[in-house]
């Protein structure tokens, strides 16, 4: 079964399409709430004080924003049919490590730009988990293919249609256990991933000092026959051309999960090892970064966690990325997290330092670092970062953010809010004035 097609041969004679005139024939995306507080007093919630209660509240953030910019740029580029620009802009965003506020790579985010339309007609065509019988996503493919063999020597063009293959393979294989895949949807997965591999295999990353050639080679993983075996010496060097980007950090956790390659001791073990290797860096702020995704995914991982060394690298985060991102990233962790050991130990009386170690945690961060939230982040949060089982809308997400963090910041401040007080959140800190 052919799935795409690779060879110079069979695109000579032919029209290869543009990706621009691909993507006239794709139809436009359609676009598409809960409530908690708990403390010594249940019967009040932030609903009861909530104009007392007085936090800017920014559902749209700057780094959405240059998330946005970046991918837009990189899909008006792509159906402009204009290549070469597209690349030399990845390949400098790239080379001075440039990234949204959140450490997503903006190089990366053009060259989901640049293949969106072809992914989205190939994530369209397989919704149900085989191609319609009137779908073209394959001449989009093509088109792609094209490029690619027109710019042999285009690293940042190789990455746009290695992308392009291992999103399409992920189409194919679904969210389905190994025991339902289908035969058909099993070959298509490894025929693109491997298509993936062979042309990023003419790109060392270290050849051309790329991070995101590096981060490449890690989503490759998934389709190694024993991805364990590759996963800690591929990460490790990701994150050595890329110390300062968290989300390589996460990601390394979230893979060392038992649900993954891992175990949750060897998740705590790259955790302590990658924090000594970028201590000057980050302090102790790695290893709370290889935990923190793994934690809200999978709780179990609380078991194993060094109280002490996580909240210090709480702290040491915070020195070095004083932004409101980063804290309302920390503080809804930490609040989770809080939420989670609570409930967890409750009944059985393991790890009782655990939960109140995180609320103070929480509460400090609350008190000296946040003050404006970022409603998604919080949605994001509450049903665990990498957690891509579960789909809400971006709009029910920030909603149901959005009440979360009100509640959650009440908290701190609850006993103030009883007696009368306004609370109000400002630049310089947080002023209780009596009324």
């Amino acid at each position: 079964m052919t799935f795409f097609s690779d060879q110079k041969a069979k695109l000579s004679g032919l029209f290869a399409p543009s990706v621009q005139s691909f993507a006239r024939k794709l139809p436009l995306p359609r676009a598409e709430k809960t409530e908690m507080v708990e403390d010594d007093n249940p019967n009040i919630t932030y609903r009861d004080m909530q104009e007392r209660l007085q936090i800017p509240v920014h559902v749209t953030t700057p780094d959405q924003i240059e998330g946005d910019k970046a991918r837009e740029f990189g899909l008006y580029m792509a159906r402009q049919d204009r290549w070469d620009e597209l690349a030399d802009q990845i390949r400098a965003h790239d080379t001075a490590r440039l990234t949204t506020p959140s450490g997503v790579s903006l190089a990366e985010l053009m060259a989901f730009g640049a293949r969106s339309d072809v992914v989205r007609a190939a994530e369209h065509a397989l919704l149900h988990g085989k191609p319609a019988h009137d779908s073209d996503f394959f001449s989009g493919i093509e088109a792609l293919e094209s490029i690619l063999l027109d710019n042999p020597d285009c690293y940042a063009t190789a990455l746009i249609v290695a992308h392009m293959h291992i999103d399409i393979g992920w189409a194919w294989r679904g969210a389905h256990g190994d025991d339902s895949l289908g035969d058909v949807n099993r070959e298509a997965f490894a025929a693109h991933f491997d298509r993936a591999r062979d042309i990023l295999a003419a790109f060392p990353p270290s050849d051309h000092e790329s991070a995101a050639l590096s981060a490449a080679r890690c989503a490759l993983l998934p389709g190694k026959v024993d991805p364990g075996a590759h996963l800690i010496r591929e990460f490790e060097s990701l994150i050595n051309l890329d110390p300062m980007n968290p989300r390589h950090m996460r990601a390394l956790g979230n893979y060392l999960l038992p649900r993954w390659y891992g175990t949750y001791q060897a998740v705590d073990l790259e955790a302590r090892r990658t924090a000594a290797r970028t201590y000057q860096d980050w302090g102790a702020g790695a290893y709370a970064w290889v935990w923190f995704d793994a934690l809200l995914v999978d709780p179990d991982g609380f078991d194993l966690l060094e109280t002490e060394y996580f909240l210090d690298g709480i702290e040491d985060i915070l020195m070095r990325r004083p932004d409101q991102h980063t804290a309302n990233l920390l503080a809804a962790h930490l609040f989770q997290s809080w939420q989670i050991t609570r409930a967890r130990y409750h009944q059985t009386g393991l790890r009782p330092d655990l939960p109140p170690a995180l609320r103070r945690g929480f509460e400090r961060v609350v008190h000296d670092h946040l003050r404006e939230l970022h409603p998604l982040i919080w949605g994001h949060a509450e049903i665990g970062f990498e957690n891509t089982a579960r789909i809400i809308s971006t709009e029910r997400l920030a909603e149901k953010g959005k009440e979360t963090a009100l509640a959650a910041v009440a908290m701190p401040f609850l006993k103030a809010l009883q007696e009368g007080y306004t609370v109000r959140f400002e630049a310089d800190g947080i002023n209780q004035i009596q009324r």
